[in-house]
């Protein structure tokens, strides 16, 4: 069941909200918590919507379950204690309990809740490792009519992923400035994540795929591969791995539980000691570039590739330049300068740091041609002095907003293509 999460601060606001939702949900949460000591109508509330509603006041005073129940509302959240009583109206609950700061012991949690027999238990934890992800999805396997997911970005993992193994409630959020905790989802990525609202359209995936870096919570890949995977019929499913350390997804990529990686900031020249370390078919691109960007398991075999050269060279198809500037020197930086290699422009290398073969970033201002390629991270800002053409790496910067995506897109497809070849060998 899709939730979109509605957490305003006047009742006003959330009637608003409410009313000018898309109708692309299943039900919808009303947090109550933001109005502080507003008084609010719940029928007002319930007659905004035809959709179900599950009312919240996380953090505050316990509802009245029967006044809600009598004003028509679906469902009221109730956070767990021990010795609580929901008897008289458990049909009516989600039984829910958050840790905002770690892992229970989520197994012994479970236990004492589902005998409650509520309309629906819900555990919301906080995960530091990918190994207590795999351990979340594990548990959540067996069970079934259960919420169980990871928060904040390094939950991720778990949060994108549990749906796929049943996890009953699917809360996301009206957009990304409206988020409601740490970690949610908007609608739109969901959306193009599961394949619509009401279901999921893959059923524990027989493979999975990820998005690995630090931090990459921001990451628009899942929307754009797991569509493709929809596209290839191909049982799949495509997540965000946020770790500390590379070394926390070489062992489950090596055991196969993880068939392929995206690799980005900062990981890149990590994977490629990796690939070289266990003797990995490293293709052209990735000893061109210096750097890797994919690692996926192919009929027994790990292909090391890099497909953000793929993805420049998309990008400049049509573009008339003779002189290129790329700021950076990471590995993006590097495969954009075989991209442009190989179109035939002449490039320079600007970095904030001295390096060999690079020239310091304050020169740049005197650059006197008609390409930059911007491979900063997204938070790293850069005086860029006017040219013809500007392509950033990091999709979302106001100079060229789409233009970051667009190069996404363009590493994805052969990502992608290398991926559905891992899926059927």
């Amino acid at each position: 069941m899709l939730v979109v999460t509605i957490l305003e601060n006047t009742p006003e606001a959330t009637l608003a909200a409410i009313r000018t939702l898309p109708a692309d949900q299943d039900a919808i949460e009303v947090r109550v918590d933001g109005f502080g000591s507003r008084q609010f109508d719940l029928g007002e509330i319930r007659r905004s919507t035809s959709k179900p509603i599950i009312l919240t006041n996380r953090g505050g005073e316990p509802l009245d379950i029967e006044m809600a129940v009598k004003a028509g509302i679906n469902y009221v959240d109730v956070e767990y204690r021990p010795n609580i009583d929901v008897s008289r109206h458990r049909h009516r609950v989600v039984l829910s309990y958050h840790d905002y700061e770690g892992m229970p012991a989520v197994g012994g949690l479970l236990e004492s809740m589902l005998p409650h027999r509520c309309a629906h238990t819900k555990v919301a934890v906080t995960p530091r490792t990918l190994q207590d992800n795999e351990m979340l999805l594990e548990m959540l396997r067996p069970l079934r009519g259960v919420t169980l997911f990871g928060m904040g970005e390094r939950g991720l993992y778990s949060r994108i992923l549990a749906p796929f193994w049943g996890s009953a409630l699917n809360f996301v959020s009206v957009d990304a400035s409206r988020s409601a905790a740490p970690g949610q989802l908007t609608l739109e990525q969901a959306l193009a994540i599961y394949g619509g609202r009401g279901r999921v359209a893959v059923r524990e995936p027989n493979y999975l795929f990820a998005v690995v870096g630090n931090p990459v919570g921001h990451s628009l890949s899942p929307a754009i591969h797991n569509p493709l995977f929809r596209r290839h019929r191909v049982s799949a499913a495509y997540t965000i791995a946020s770790v500390e350390r590379f070394n926390e997804v070489e062992e489950p990529f090596s055991a196969g539980r993880i068939r392929g990686l995206s690799i980005t900031s900062p990981f890149k020249d990590d994977a490629l000691a990796f690939a070289k370390r266990i003797g990995a078919d490293i293709r052209h691109n990735a000893r061109e570039a210096d750097a890797v960007n994919t690692l996926v398991t192919i009929g027994g075999r790990v292909i090391a590739d890099n497909t953000d050269v793929d993805g420049f060279e998309i990008l400049l198809r049509g573009v008339m330049a003779k002189r290129a500037a790329v700021i950076g020197a990471g590995g993006t930086a590097r495969a954009a300068l075989v991209a442009l290699r190989r179109a035939g422009i002449e490039a320079a290398l600007y970095n904030r740091t001295p390096k060999e073969g690079t020239r310091p970033l304050d020169t740049l201002s005197r650059f006197d041609g008609d390409l930059i390629v911007n491979a900063l991270p997204a938070g790293v800002e850069v005086q860029i002095p006017p040219v013809a053409t500007i392509i950033e790496a990091a999709y979302g910067r106001a100079r060229t907003p789409d233009s970051g995506r667009r190069l996404l897109e363009a590493q994805a497809i052969r990502q992608n293509e290398l991926f559905v070849q891992a899926c059927s060998t």
